[in-house]
């Protein structure tokens, strides 16, 4: 809906993926495999792909996969530390950018990461937060007496968690989903839609989808998106 709902109103559009793998991915339980976001992606209609990854097979890997395909010429893939790659990346001018950013765990995706894609082009987000095994799970890391390195200040930007109550992992996780909220609110991104929480087979919350956007199509897009693939009956709650 992104790549072919803006085609006639942003001449260039850009999809950027962080953390992007080597374009196939295997299920644990079954060992099947399956295409990952890169292979799922390439064939829209985008004017430009970006994918950063800090593995260099696995960004050898990609590049091998996506070489046979038509729109290869459109993507590059920056192979390293992906801060470092958003600092030099060339997102043309006037360009509508789709991030998706799919980090391994909250500190690998600081929120300097955001405030860099806002200062350099305009883009909706949609995030994985790790919320079970990056934060609940390891509520008893996330003390007011650690420094300003810890994986939680990172991923805000700030030491504002510091602040909430410690007490249940649920309410700590909230109230830093809303501090988080408060950020992308400060740059400009409004529209955040209903979250998309990912459980295991026991029920178990993993991490949820944050979708954000700085213009009320973007967030239609997101709630259609749902409606589309998820039961009426699923509610969101961590």
């Amino acid at each position: 809906m992104f790549a072919t709902g803006m085609k006639f109103k942003w001449q260039s559009r850009v999809y950027l993926e962080l953390f992007s793998g080597p374009g196939r991915c295997v299920v644990r339980d079954t060992g099947k495999e399956e295409l990952g976001s890169p292979l799922k992606v390439i064939g829209h209609e985008f004017t430009k792909f970006i994918f950063t990854e800090l593995s260099v097979p696995a960004a050898e890997a990609l590049a091998t996969r996506l070489e046979p395909h038509r729109n290869s010429q459109l993507a590059e893939i920056w192979c390293g530390d992906c801060a470092e790659a958003v600092e030099r990346i060339r997102i043309p001018a006037g360009s509508l950018t789709f991030a998706f950013i799919d980090p391994t765990g909250i500190g690998h995706a600081p929120f300097a990461l955001i405030e860099t894609l806002h200062r350099k082009t305009r883009c909706d987000l949609l995030i994985n937060i790790q919320h079970g095994m990056g934060i609940k799970m390891n509520i008893h890391q996330y003390t007011p007496d650690v420094d300003e390195q810890s994986a939680l200040t990172r991923f805000l930007g700030n030491e504002s968690w510091k602040g909430l109550p410690q007490h249940n992992p649920s309410d700590f996780f909230r109230g830093v989903l809303d501090l988080y909220k408060q950020q992308l609110d400060r740059l400009g991104f409004v529209f955040t839609g209903r979250e998309v929480l990912i459980s295991n087979r026991k029920g178990a919350g993993l991490y949820l989808l944050l979708f954000a956007s700085k213009h009320p199509r973007g967030h239609e897009f997101w709630e259609e998106t749902r409606s589309r693939v998820l039961p009426p009956e699923f509610d969101f709650g961590v």
